[in-house]
């Protein structure tokens, strides 16, 4: 006789797993992840044409992408340090602005009160304020070097020309890919380049994504 039992349902164990799984797949919208190919076909084929375009940086590009990066640098610092550059400045600076105050005017209050201010500036609540203070010369300095710069992307790796010469990485050197805002930053063991969106097309975004995550994981990604 044929068996009339009906499928057992999946155990409670084995339901909880999947979501726990489903889960760990989710991302953030301002982050590129990137995971190795299961079968190691997501990158461009080899004769894909390289990507080329030439940009002119903005400032509001730069300040952006520079902004969201620190940020994420202070996110993944590790707790106890960022409690170290948060507290020792804080205590250093109430410190030298109560020295100042009980001192009378002179060479050494001055000298107590400039500490404390240094002491403050320091502390990672001031991000923003060193950026919008430092970020724009060193932006119009390098602007003024490299006012447009020629791109060509390939599955070797990136190369940039400007008015300074030419600048090639092959993929192995990228150590961290980025995606925030307003474009990709790609970070080497010196330095980065930045990206716009407004440089690439739908294609050209999925074959710089294929391109990265052909060379496996990035490092920090």
């Amino acid at each position: 006789m044929f068996g009339t039992g009906h499928p057992q349902p999946p155990y409670r164990k084995e339901v909880a797993m999947q979501i726990v799984q489903q889960e760990q797949k989710t991302f953030a919208s301002t982050e590129l992840t990137i995971d190795s190919p299961p079968s190691g076909d997501a990158a461009p084929p080899p004769d894909a044409p390289a990507i080329r375009f030439s940009v002119s940086y903005t400032l509001a590009e730069y300040m952006s992408i520079l902004r969201a990066h620190l940020g994420f640098i202070m996110r993944h610092t590790p707790k106890a340090k960022r409690l170290r550059q948060t507290w020792i400045p804080l205590e250093f600076s109430v410190f030298a602005f109560l020295t100042a105050w009980m001192l009378d005017p002179g060479w050494a209050r001055n000298t107590f009160a400039a500490f404390g201010a240094l002491s403050f500036l320091s502390l990672p609540i001031t991000l923003d304020l060193w950026v919008a203070l430092i970020a724009p010369p060193v932006f119009f300095l390098k602007k003024r070097r490299m006012p447009v710069c020629e791109f060509r992307i390939d599955g070797e790796g990136i190369a940039r020309t400007s008015r300074l010469g030419s600048f090639e990485r092959r993929w192995n050197e990228v150590q961290m890919v980025r995606r925030y805002e307003r474009g990709y930053l790609l970070m080497f063991a010196t330095g980065g380049i930045p990206i716009p969106f407004r440089c690439l097309d739908q294609r050209q975004q999925e074959q710089l994504r294929g391109y990265t995550a052909g060379r496996g994981p990035a490092n920090g990604a």
